[in-house]
């Protein structure tokens, strides 16, 4: 029986095609690209145009066009819905798998019947694991592949509350969405800031440095460099720290915090 797996970003789809190719399985896998734990979620079901403006944002001088890229994320799950194969959600302790979980159900929620899931340990990681959040790109494929023969369907109490708490989420539509203690708990851009702020010296060090201190200091999220480095440009045009060197690069500037 052919299967849709539904994973979040690039990382996770090569690794879980790699994983289902050991047990033999070449079934289609749909990647959503978009990092549902931070920026704005109003209207995210009915137009690409606010998301693409927060990647925009964040990233703005990449060579990535978001209002392509969210529109694709939209036709995905379209594709989903006119789809009658069984859908195979994997995810692991972190908002942004979490996130994609609660979406793509409520997208499907006509359709229980073809609604299975895949919901990663952090204690199957290899070593010991550093925080209690774990993405899927962050699994072993050994790990991986032997969890196709233990999915489980999603029952209809479980898929009521995972579409309540989507719809929760972008009621809300706070500045960044935390996995904590198994719930999502919503936060404002201010929570990374100040341990950037704490992170960073009256002395110049790399920007590079700072990033790299504070992605492994933030309670709750799984931030990407380029969010973080983002939050210190913010952090440089409200006058809490200062930058010499291009901008533009992460790697070829300085920061320092203002002296008290």
């Amino acid at each position: 029986m052919p299967y849709i797996h539904v994973v979040c970003g690039d990382s996770a789809g090569g690794s879980l095609r790699h994983a289902l190719a050991q047990v033999g399985r070449s079934d289609q896998i749909i990647v959503l690209r978009d990092d549902l734990a931070i920026g704005p979620l109003v209207g995210i079901d009915d137009s690409c145009e606010a998301r693409a403006r927060f990647w925009q944002q964040v990233a703005p001088r990449g060579d990535i066009d978001f209002t392509i890229e969210m529109q694709r994320v939209l036709d995905k799950l379209a594709v989903l819905q006119r789809d009658d194969a069984d859908v195979v959600i994997w995810h692991g302790p972190c908002a942004s798998d979490q996130l994609l979980l609660r979406r793509v159900v409520f997208h499907l929620r006509r359709s229980p019947h073809r609604l299975h899931e895949v919901a990663m340990d952090v204690r199957e990681l290899v070593g010991t694991p550093q925080s209690e959040l774990a993405s899927l790109a962050m699994y072993p494929l050994e790990r991986l592949a032997p969890h196709f023969f233990s999915m489980e369907p999603i029952a209809l109490p479980r898929l009521g509350r995972l579409c309540d708490e989507w719809r929760q989420s972008i009621a809300a539509n706070a500045d960044m969405r935390l996995w904590k203690d198994g719930e999502l708990v919503s936060a404002a851009y201010r929570m990374v800031d100040t341990v950037i702020v704490q992170h960073t010296l009256p002395e110049w060090q790399r920007a590079s440095r700072v990033v790299g201190d504070v992605m492994g200091s933030i309670e709750g999220v799984l931030a990407s460099d380029g969010f973080i480095f983002w939050r210190c440009l913010a952090l440089v045009e409200a006058g809490e720290l200062a930058l010499r060197g291009h901008a533009a690069l992460m790697r070829s500037c300085e920061l320092r915090r203002h002296p008290a």
